[in-house]
């Protein structure tokens, strides 16, 4: 495994990202052209610490400096997969952009079933998010669940890959260290989707 440098300089800058100063307008053009700057970069990022996926059998340990997104796992290990998945997934919270872009994959064929979990901070403090999800999510008949949870987790299942990401992160951006487990094995797969599914139906929790 390759070892990298942690880079921590751009965190004094991660505040400006939410900083407005001037004028409504012209502030709000601003964000919006960093935002995308910023989701091009984390989308580099990622790329470049995952280039492929793990054989089977496999784990890669990752230390990640904040620079990207637990989310863009989901997007980045599904165009190296090049075909459709099922998806579980659980964090503790959500942004609307994780939330539109979950609902996008799965409305152009990328996933092909959903099934989520979020503590109910998501559903208590970001409601417009929730309300967002839950729609979009009962309207494709797919499943989810807000209860008290802070288990992290992406799981991604294809015609012969069974793809696990264990980490400390939420899904919403995290200017700090964060670390990773992504691992290629059908048992650990079941073992977590097993325990998402009884809980989505009511058996536990």
């Amino acid at each position: 495994m390759n070892a990298f440098e942690l880079d921590f300089s751009w965190l004094a800058d991660e505040d400006d990202l939410e900083t407005v100063e001037m004028p409504a307008s012209r502030a709000h053009h601003r964000t919006a052209a960093r935002r995308l700057l910023r989701r091009a970069l984390q989308e580099e990022a990622v790329a470049e610490i995952l280039p492929e996926l793990p054989g089977p059998g496999e784990s890669v340990h990752i230390i990640a400096n904040g620079k990207y997104d637990f989310w863009l796992y989901v997007p980045h290990m599904l165009g190296l997969l090049g075909t459709p998945a099922r998806l579980w997934a659980s964090t503790w919270t959500m942004n609307r952009g994780n939330v539109l872009e979950l609902l996008e994959l799965y409305d152009q064929g990328s996933l092909t079933a959903i099934t989520i979990l979020t503590g109910l901070y998501f559903k208590r403090r970001e409601s417009a998010v929730y309300a967002t999800l839950l729609e979009g999510i009962q309207a494709r008949g797919q499943r989810y669940l807000a209860l008290k949870n802070h288990a992290k987790l992406i799981l991604l299942e294809a015609a012969g890959a069974h793809l696990v990401v264990e980490g400390s992160a939420n899904f919403t951006a995290n200017p700090r260290i964060e670390q990773y487990v992504i691992t290629h094995d059908e048992q650990l797969l079941r073992f977590h989707a097993s325990w998402i599914d009884e809980a989505v139906e009511g058996r536990h929790g």
